[in-house]
């Protein structure tokens, strides 16, 4: 399942997932975000090593996806907390993440996500996301503007 109001023909809509590139592809486990390979994405040019703001972000919009596509009322949460584990380089090729929730209540999700580039038992990265659902008072969803 795939967040509504999240993307369009598989591209994910939010402003720093278009810069970046980013798709979301059904897998037979879930959903995967796709962040395809770019000379403008590289951080270290001797490695040449992919940039780790890329790789936060990719982090980042997967979780965010992720929550909201499973929140019945498909609203946009907004980053509490984000805890990056850069594992290893990310070298110069298309890289994937993959989200699992631990956690979605009605105001906030935890979400672990996992990016990979050859095979997902070997991430290049980790992070956990903390995300939090707008509420108006008495508990009625706020209209975004």
């Amino acid at each position: 399942m795939v967040a509504r109001g999240a993307c369009v023909k598989g591209r994910v809509r939010l402003d720093t997932a278009r810069r970046l590139g980013l798709a979301i592809h059904q897998s037979g486990t879930g959903m995967e975000v796709h962040l395809p390979y770019r000379d403008a994405l590289i951080g270290n040019i001797m490695l040449p090593a992919l940039h780790g703001g890329a790789i936060g972000g990719l982090i980042e919009i997967t979780a965010r996806v992720a929550a909201q596509s499973r929140d019945a009322q498909a609203r946009r949460p907004r980053i509490l907390d984000c805890n990056v584990d850069y594992l290893r380089s990310a070298r110069a090729r298309p890289t994937y993440a993959a989200a699992e929730i631990f956690r979605q209540g009605r105001r906030t999700a935890l979400v672990h996500v996992s990016c990979w580039q050859d095979r997902a038992s070997t991430p290049v990265a980790h992070g956990r996301v903390q995300l939090l659902f707008e509420t108006a008072p008495g508990g009625k969803i706020r209209e975004e503007q």
